[in-house]
């Protein structure tokens, strides 16, 4: 009876070693699963071809706006509520670069343009002012 009684208790400490075990690995397995957010995957391109794209981060945020179409490409940055903004523009058969500022009491701009023959820089201040400056 003396073998009955270890026979009896290694099982039973075999059963609570697996009961350990399998509990382990529950709780494991529950707390991989709850840390993987459920978050979509990133996209992969080698090429993307599109015609326009506008990258905003809200309503009124900051923009980044690409374009382009048979005859120019453009690119255009603007601040939140668009209170700055630059646009690159290469046109068929020139370039352009505009930059404003609108601080709700003035307007001020600045664009350098150039083209096959030559370039010129216009400068407006907030009183309305406009000064071009052309190569002679």
């Amino acid at each position: 009876m003396h073998t009955l009684e270890q026979r009896v208790e290694r099982l039973e400490r075999s059963c609570r070693r697996w009961r350990l075990g399998f509990l382990v690995v529950v709780v494991a397995a529950v707390a991989v699963g709850a840390s993987k957010p459920n978050a979509a995957p990133d996209a992969e391109f080698g090429d993307l071809t599109v015609r326009s794209l506008k990258v905003r981060t809200a309503v009124d945020g900051a923009l980044l706006w690409m374009t382009c179409d048979k005859d120019q490409a453009s690119i255009k940055m603007a601040s939140p509520g668009s209170a700055s903004s630059v646009t690159l523009i290469a046109q068929k058969d020139s370039a352009n670069v505009f930059v404003s500022r609108n601080g709700g009491k003035a307007f001020t701009t600045a664009s350098l343009s150039a083209d096959d023959q030559s370039g010129f820089v216009d400068v407006r201040n907030a009183a309305g002012k406009d000064k071009e400056f052309e190569p002679e």
